[in-house]
């Protein structure tokens, strides 16, 4: 039993060794990265392209999603459905551009992301004349973060960041029946808190690879 906690010790010391080791810049002047997300907040699912220049900067384009099927329990917790209401969300992505500054050419960055979040929801009531409401919340933030970034040969990478999203402009279109209940007009303000509430926390752990 010692010899395999000694074993798994110095497995676990030499990987955090290997991750925290300073790396080298690389000599290729460009190149070209993907990620995609094993842990992403606030939208799990997540993946980026990326272009890094001279291991000093780099700039990609990223897409993140809220998948409908896990989108049931979340609107629970929010308080979009109940017995008689339903909440189903057509959308809930998010189009991002990222930049990132690597002062000492390694694995540490200071960056930000400039996104459009899309929220689409419809709210359906079961009584006796079946009232329906849908939402349409478009919102413009920005993203401050650190992270980490490192690389392994041949290509290999883990990345790690975290920071806070903010909005910066936000567009909100709501259609309600004239027969609305004043409950179904409460959970469509409870839906269109999902994608409206700001700060919002950002966390990602990410692999991927780069040429």
């Amino acid at each position: 039993m010692d010899l395999r906690r000694t074993t798994a010790g110095l497995l676990l010391c030499g990987s955090l060794a290997a991750l925290a080791a300073p790396q080298e810049p690389s000599p290729v002047p460009v190149r070209v990265g993907a990620v995609i997300g094993l842990v992403s907040l606030p939208r799990p699912s997540d993946v980026e392209v990326f272009v890094r220049v001279f291991d000093l900067f780099a700039a990609g384009v990223g897409y993140s999603d809220f998948p409908a099927f896990i989108a049931n329990p979340l609107l629970d917790l929010v308080g979009a459905n109940s017995g008689t209401t339903s909440a189903t969300l057509g959308q809930f992505n998010a189009f991002e551009v990222h930049l990132r500054f690597f002062p000492a050419r390694r694995v540490f960055f200071i960056g930000a992301s400039f996104g459009r979040q899309s929220l689409q929801g419809v709210l359906s009531e079961s009584t006796a004349f079946g009232t329906s409401a849908t939402l349409d919340l478009t919102t413009w933030y920005f993203t401050p973060r650190i992270g980490w970034l490192w690389r392994f040969d041949p290509g290999l990478l883990l990345g790690f960041d975290l920071g806070i999203q903010l909005k910066l402009a936000s567009d909100q279109v709501v259609v309600l029946p004239a027969s609305a209940t004043p409950d179904i007009r409460q959970r469509v303000e409870n839906l269109a808190d999902l994608g409206a509430s700001y700060p919002l926390p950002s966390l990602r752990l990410r692999i991927g690879w780069m040429l």
